[in-house]
């Protein structure tokens, strides 16, 4: 397993599955339609939206037609494949960061929806994330956890 000790978290996140390329590969068939269809029709065009654990990007590709995408990952090396997917789909709106679940940051009200696909059982204080992931939420935001 592959495990990053993040300076300015007090926990180790630990992805189980590594990022081998295969394991990557596995994550390149997901699109929003698979775990987070009932999501796509709320989309509006004015939304600012975070994708937290964003892999790939091929879930994020999907959210990028209707508003401002912030793909988030903790492992550096995966943001340049998320990179490749948004320009291969043509798309110039998604904003690629280097984060961490527990310590969001953005301020307070940032985001109108915060999605996160498959996060919660790669941290050790899923509680701490959820919390992150409301904090940044506008009032009246949408937190997606699937």
């Amino acid at each position: 397993y592959a495990s990053l000790t993040l300076d300015h978290a007090e926990e180790t996140v630990v992805y189980t599955y590594g990022h081998h390329d295969s394991s990557v590969r596995v994550h390149t068939w997901r699109t929003a339609a698979n775990p987070a269809g009932y999501l796509l029709e709320a989309l509006l065009p004015a939304m600012r939206i975070l994708d937290v654990g964003s892999g790939p990007s091929t879930i994020t590709a999907d959210l990028v037609p209707k508003g401002h995408v912030t793909a988030l990952e903790y492992a550096p090396e995966l943001l340049t494949q998320a990179r490749s997917t948004a320009a291969l789909r043509g798309f110039t709106n998604i904003e690629f960061v280097v984060g961490d679940v527990n310590g969001l940051d953005f301020p307070d009200g940032t985001f109108d929806v915060v999605h996160a696909h498959q996060v919660l059982v790669h941290v050790g204080d899923p509680v701490q994330a959820l919390r992150e992931m409301r904090r940044v939420a506008k009032p009246g935001g949408i937190v997606v956890v699937c």
